[in-house]
């Protein structure tokens, strides 16, 4: 039977509405005898009841909205993975919303959040000047995105990372390091990874050559992008890239210019997810621990809703994992 009604579920037990709403609410006293009767017709009708609706007699959801850019990114589909699975361990429900990483998608998805009343939403997506995030009033934390002062932000340590990753590059002889980064203009604590590489290179005396290219971008541009950085002949004998998805794009390339990694150009990614671990083990990179950002991006919007003290900010460390690639 199709869109069975609570009515209809009250009308097959013999109750009224108001007793079947107090059984799926445990509410009042109903007794034993009552809340098998109602929960037998709930069964002979297959009645679900709608989660979002029952909401409206309680204070909570149990529903957690997560914005993120794109589930195709091995970091971000990890990060929802595990935000999920702490999520259930403390009785939550997850609603994923995948923005594509567009303004107006992520918008609409603020939208339908508020709509629904989640009790929290933890938003890790990178589009910039959303006056929505100044207006909405539930509880929101923040992953590796700065949105505003009074939303608490999970993060890497991105500094010590992009020093982790020139470090290693210099070790391994590079002299002539090309860091790529994403958007300048997205404020991200991603951009400290370009920070640290500028600082060492400068404290070395080495020179220093960056290139920007939006995480956004498809692929194919983003191939486009690296292809008109002229790696080859430019003479750069190492490359810092922005994530691990932007340093397989420069491996592919630089194979098909004629370039041996790491003889001719060593590489160094970011994220050190457990894809591109599995799908490129030979990738030098600098490892995030993707678990340990979702465990505590959990642990915070819960202390948020229940309004207990929190970390502004909370940086979680980060380690190398020593490839082949530098």
């Amino acid at each position: 039977m199709s869109n069975v009604t609570i009515h209809d579920v009250a009308k097959h037990a013999g109750v009224s509405a108001t007793t079947v709403s107090r059984v799926m609410n445990n509410r009042g006293y109903i007794s034993e005898e009552m809340r098998k009767k109602v929960h037998a017709s709930m069964e002979a009708l297959n009645y679900s009841p709608n989660q979002m609706a029952r909401s409206l007699f309680k204070k909570e959801t149990k529903f957690i909205g997560l914005i993120i850019p794109t589930t195709a990114n091995p970091f971000f589909g990890e990060l929802a993975f595990h935000i999920e699975h702490e999520l259930v361990n403390q009785g939550y429900k997850l609603l994923v919303c995948n923005s594509i990483d567009r303004e107006d998608n992520e918008i609409e998805y603020l939208k339908m959040l508020q709509e629904n009343r989640v009790d929290g939403i933890i938003v890790g997506s990178h589009n910039i000047g959303i006056e929505e995030y100044d207006k909405i009033s539930i509880k929101m934390v923040s992953v590796e995105r700065k949105i505003h002062e009074d939303i608490p932000t999970i993060q890497s340590d991105n500094y010590y990372g992009g020093k982790l990753a020139a470090e290693v590059l210099v070790e391994e002889g590079c002299k002539n390091i090309l860091c790529i980064s994403g958007d300048p203009k997205v404020d991200t604590p991603a951009n400290n990874r370009l920070v640290a590489y500028l600082d060492y290179m400068k404290e070395l005396g080495y020179p220093t050559h960056k290139a920007y290219i939006p995480f956004n971008l498809s692929a194919e541009e983003k191939l486009e992008k690296v292809q008109a950085l002229h790696i080859k002949e430019q003479g750069y004998d190492g490359v810092l890239a922005g994530d691990d998805v932007m340093a397989s794009i420069v491996l592919n390339h630089l194979t098909k210019e004629g370039l041996n990694v790491p003889e001719d150009v060593k590489v160094v990614g970011f994220d050190g997810t457990e894809t591109v671990r599995t799908l490129l083990p030979h990738l030098t990179t600098i490892e995030q621990d993707i678990k340990q950002l979702a465990k505590e991006s959990v642990t915070t919007i819960l202390k948020k809703i229940k309004d207990e003290p929190i970390d502004e900010l909370k940086v979680v460390p980060v380690k190398l994992h020593k490839g082949t690639t530098a």
